[in-house]
């Protein structure tokens, strides 16, 4: 018997034999399992370990292929070619396959993701589905090596290379198509510094690759360049695949509003309303104006009519009280006579 039938929501149902019954217990709801942004490494040493993975797996393979002749020596039936070609490139090619599929799955959860920014207005989240079409096309073409047969078919039908091996048959267009979406992704990921460093690194691990692939190597190390060859396309797709994951945190973490981002610009003002204000400041502003004399207010000429009604309501019990009986004053006393009062 199951676990939800011998639990307590399970038995029940099955007890009672009812038709209308769920045949998944509680447990089996969406909320009860986690999501696909929940599988996104939250932690550093999630991407430690991927970058440590991938450089060790590199580096096993190089060794392999360096020392394979002392290893077919030790090992009976076992040929140096088939250490090199069969376990050395089936280890890079595979652990490469899977790191570019790690990529895609990445990619396609974080153009889900970014295609809902509302501020993008130049789209530029649209470079995740060339990537994840791309690292899907690298993918297959680890496991299957369809470069080294287009090269034989240009080089048969052309009858011309640069190089002796022709590789620059598919390097070109790949350099081409990658260039441009390596640009677009540089402005994408701008915002986290990590994953552009990261990301970097990778870049520059493929540019050594394809120096070595081209022989543009020293002397000194012409030894070493059928091994970088082999090995730095497998890190330089580990540090790819560790800057999809912590760029891929940082989308979740800043849907989810944990970013924190500089305020935006405010605005400024339009030149128009400017414009507009500059007549009325020219105007008041010229010599004319300056010398032409003030008008008259209306309620200055309405003011002296109203002092003389004061002057002529000005009893004689005012008189009386500022100490002047029998003598009659003028409307100069009358207004000194005022002043003091006010001021007392």
């Amino acid at each position: 018997m199951n676990d939800e039938v011998r639990s307590a929501a399970g038995a029940t149902a099955y007890e009672a034999f009812d038709p209308d019954a769920p045949r998944y217990g509680e447990q089996a709801n969406i909320e009860n399992h986690p999501q696909v942004t929940d599988l996104i490494p939250r932690r550093k040493l999630a991407v430690l370990s991927t970058i440590l993975t991938g450089i060790g797996t590199a580096a096993a393979a190089a060794a392999i292929t360096h020392f394979a002749d002392p290893i077919a020596n030790k090992l009976p039936g076992v040929s140096a070619s088939d250490l090199r070609d069969g376990m050395s490139a089936g280890v890079t090619a595979w652990s490469t396959a899977i790191a570019m599929l790690m990529i895609a799955m990445l990619a396609k959860l974080t153009y889900s993701l970014r295609r809902h920014r509302v501020d993008d207005y130049a789209g530029r989240y649209r470079v995740w589905k060339w990537v994840g079409c791309g690292a899907l096309a690298m993918s297959v073409n680890a496991v299957v090596p369809l470069h080294g047969l287009f090269v034989k078919c240009a080089v048969a039908a052309t009858g011309w290379s640069l190089t002796t091996s022709g590789v620059e048959w598919w390097l070109a267009p790949l350099a081409l198509v990658g260039g441009w979406i390596f640009v677009r992704l540089l402005l994408e990921v701008k915002e986290s510094r990590s994953t552009l460093a990261i990301l970097l690194t990778g870049a520059a691990c493929y540019a050594a690759a394809t120096a070595a692939v081209l022989g543009f190597v020293p002397a000194t190390a012409a030894a070493w360049a059928g091994i970088a060859a082999s090995a730095l396309p497998l890190v330089g797709a580990t540090f790819c695949l560790a800057a999809a994951m912590v760029f891929a945190r940082y989308v979740v973490l800043d849907v989810q509003g944990l970013i924190d981002h500089a305020p935006p610009v405010a605005p400024e003002k339009p030149a128009v309303v400017e414009k507009e204000k500059k007549p009325a400041a020219v105007a008041t502003s010229t010599p004319a104006a300056a010398a032409a004399p003030a008008p008259v207010k209306p309620v200055a000429a309405k003011a002296a009519p109203q002092v003389e009604a004061q002057d002529d309501e000005w009893s004689d019990e005012d008189e009386d009280e500022d100490g002047y009986d029998n003598r009659k004053l003028s409307k100069a006393d009358k207004k000194r006579l005022r002043r003091q009062n006010r001021a007392a």
